[in-house]
């Protein structure tokens, strides 16, 4: 069941995370949900025993940042606090394509791997009070990703994957912790 060249493809479900880079200080009531559930589909080739080509799209979920009136968020030196009135909402809804070279160990049973990839990012942002939006933008960028996982051959056709990446979005990281299947071809 170890190796097989081809391509494959699959599925996974993931928990994402994002670190700021610095502490974020909130108070007077704002609350910050940045851990989410995702999921990503991907396929690549595995040219040999060592070495795959993957490429992916990922959706790392929604995050939401809500501060009521008076609520302030400080992260470094920059600081913000509500004034409007009213309780406002940011959502943040990242996602990434990216492509990624893929060194595998080639043991029969498990096999671990280091990942290493760009990715072009897109994260959607929504800024509103109460049910009414205020405006809407869309910020993007292309980056590193980097990983670390392992694959465990469940069939010669079909197998499972555990894998924790950590995706570069400019100053900021998102990480994914996946659980997923794939199909070999």
């Amino acid at each position: 069941m170890g190796f097989s060249q081809g391509f494959y493809f699959g599925s996974s479900i993931s928990h994402s995370e994002a670190d700021y880079g610095s502490d974020i200080i909130l108070s007077g009531g704002a609350t910050l949900d940045d851990q989410e559930s995702g999921y990503k589909i991907f396929g690549g080739y595995r040219a040999n025993s060592l070495l795959s080509i993957e490429g992916h799209y990922a959706d790392f979920g929604e995050l939401v940042l809500v501060m009521p009136n008076g609520a302030s968020i400080t992260q470094g030196a920059l600081s913000s606090t509500n004034a409007t009135g009213v309780t406002s909402s940011t959502r943040l809804e990242p996602t990434s394509l990216g492509l990624s070279a893929i060194l595998t160990a080639p043991f029969e049973t498990v096999q671990p791997y280091l990942k290493v990839g760009i990715h072009q990012w897109d994260t959607s942002r929504v800024v509103g009070t109460g049910s009414a939006t205020i405006f809407a933008t869309e910020i993007d960028g292309t980056d590193v990703l980097r990983g670390v996982g392992f694959d465990i051959p469940v069939t010669d056709l079909f197998s499972t994957r555990l894998e924790y990446e950590v995706y570069d979005f400019d100053d900021d990281k998102l990480t994914l912790l996946n659980w997923g299947v794939f199909i070999k071809f």
